[in-house]
């Protein structure tokens, strides 16, 4: 079951290898407006994800990624808040259609990230980490790998931040809502993984509310109150 659950992970870090140099090819060397590159790649992930999971049996990520997937839709909802009610985040036009005043490749792309926090947190604990201790390092990563695409996405023509406090494009108040937004999703995949698919839709609409909460709180800590 080790070498099984080895040559699991070690697939999954090929696969995301991968993916992560087709992205750089992608951006670099393709002529397809901005919101289709990130489709393209957005919608590639979830497909190949899903047939490697299916095809080699991979219970957990399979598991992983349908529980996020309707999180990942929900994920609309606290973009569309932030562009259109605060006005802080901005989606110029890139060529993809819009949900409200979101680009509809938003839809997909908040699985990728939370995808890797949920099944390293679960690594850990089969690594016989602590729960506390699971709990700190994906808090640590999720800090790491929101900050980073903060902080390098907008360069690419995606979203950016505006009329708020931010550092090399990453806005200060959005930074701790997203490391609760990794480390709650990996404790309720925990939770309810084994729960009906209707349930997790619910579960996956409450994270999103919990999310939207954050964003206005700590928007109104770091850009009305500090």
């Amino acid at each position: 079951m080790k070498k099984l659950d080895l040559l699991e992970e070690s697939l999954l870090a090929v696969f995301m290898v991968v993916f992560g140099l087709a992205a750089l090819l992608v951006f670099k060397y393709t002529s397809y407006e901005v919101g289709w590159k990130f489709f393209i790649l957005t919608a590639s992930f979830h497909i190949f994800l899903v047939i490697l999971a299916k095809s080699l049996r991979w219970y957990l990520p399979f598991s992983i990624w349908k529980f996020l997937a309707p999180l990942s839709l929900f994920m609309v909802f606290p973009d569309w808040f932030l562009s259109e009610v605060l006005g802080v985040l901005v989606f110029p036009e890139d060529g993809f259609p819009k949900i409200g005043t979101v680009s509809g490749y938003m839809a997909g792309l908040w699985s990728i990230p939370l995808f890797i926090l949920v099944y390293t947190g679960i690594k850990l604990e089969e690594r016989s980490v602590s729960i506390v201790g699971a709990c700190l390092w994906i808090g640590f990563f999720s800090l790491i790998i929101f900050g980073i695409s903060e902080a390098t996405l907008w360069q690419m023509g995606s979203w950016y931040a505006q009329n708020v406090k931010q550092t090399h494009g990453a806005a200060h108040y959005v930074l701790i809502p997203e490391m609760v937004l990794g480390l709650v999703s990996y404790l309720t995949y925990q939770g309810f993984a084994q729960s009906p698919f209707l349930v997790q839709v619910g579960v996956g609409f409450l994270i999103m509310i919990q999310y939207i909460g954050n964003l206005g709180f700590f928007y109104l800590l770091f850009e009305r109150i500090l």
